[in-house]
């Protein structure tokens, strides 16, 4: 899943608005590592909280996915409206070019996985910027997650998890690593593109939400069958300034442990500073301490 130097990658925003500072900031970092980045024609549209109409953002992400002159593409920022566009996209047009993003992008993500079409769980375009923005606003990643994600894009580098076992057999199990916001998977219930874990390992990440809706989220995906036939659980970061860690660690834990697999917390990967790019459906080896790709 390599890009080539002078890889011409699309700048979409299916979902919310975007900082235009933090944005081209993170544009430049990309660039700085020998990629051409080319703006879709309604990146600045606006509409309410989302980066432009339905139609202005589905024109922009089929254009992005079918132009012949396009490599890759890659999310402006999260937020939320990419599940509007599942509906309106070729799918039997798409050829295989990656796609980069996480958070909301996760709807797209878990779409493109479920066609064995390549996706990355990483950074987006606004929060790579190397420069400091003050208290305000999306959190920028810290150097190691740029490294590793140029690394991932230019040499095919594939992370390594550490983490340790907060419930489940301490066994080592191996399927492909699927998964995203814990919101927006749960938002894909009972739609055409509902996550299915069945022989995989699922990563979930979240932030800004309070125990009882993690709660809420998991129990929906449970009930609603997502978790059936899953190996393993991988936990990134749960996020939240009025939640003492400790205690969501042991929501999740009684949430997960029924599951009866085993289940690692505490890996670099979210919506804070440590978001470590890995590949959607690649094969993965989860260890009591460790989950690394095959």
């Amino acid at each position: 899943m390599t890009l080539r130097s002078g890889a011409r990658i699309a700048v979409v925003a299916p979902a919310g608005l975007f900082s235009t500072d933090r944005l081209q900031r993170g544009m430049d970092v990309v660039r700085s590592w020998g990629y051409d980045l080319v703006e879709a024609p309604n990146l600045h549209a606006k509409a309410r909280y989302t980066a432009g109409t339905v139609e202005e953002r589905a024109a922009d992400l089929v254009w992005a996915m079918t132009d012949p002159d396009i490599d890759a593409v890659w999310f402006a920022r999260g937020g939320y409206g990419t599940g509007h566009l599942l509906p309106h996209l070729p799918w039997d047009r798409l050829d295989g070019r990656p796609v980069i993003g996480f958070s909301d992008a996760t709807a797209l993500l878990t779409a493109l996985q479920q066609r064995a079409l390549p996706a990355i769980h990483g950074p987006v375009l606004q929060t790579l910027s190397n420069d400091a923005f003050g208290a305000t606003g999306a959190v920028l990643v810290d150097d190691a997650s740029r490294r590793a994600l140029k690394n991932l894009l230019q040499q095919g580098e594939l992370p390594q998890f550490h983490g340790d076992i907060l419930c489940g057999p301490a066994q080592t199990v191996r399927g492909p690593l699927v998964g995203g916001n814990l919101t927006v998977l749960g938002s894909l219930a009972g739609t055409p593109w509902a996550l299915r874990t069945q022989g995989a390992i699922v990563l979930l990440e979240e932030v800004g939400e309070v125990p009882y809706r993690i709660d809420r989220m998991v129990t929906q995906l449970v009930q609603s069958g997502a978790f059936q036939g899953v190996l393993g659980v991988v936990l990134g970061d749960f996020l939240d300034p009025r939640v003492d860690p400790a205690e969501m660690r042991v929501v999740l834990r009684d949430l997960l442990k029924p599951l009866g697999v085993p289940v690692l917390a505490g890996v670099p990967v979210g919506h804070g500073a440590a978001n470590l790019a890995w590949p959607v459906g690649a094969e993965a080896v989860l260890e009591p301490t460790c989950l690394r790709f095959a």
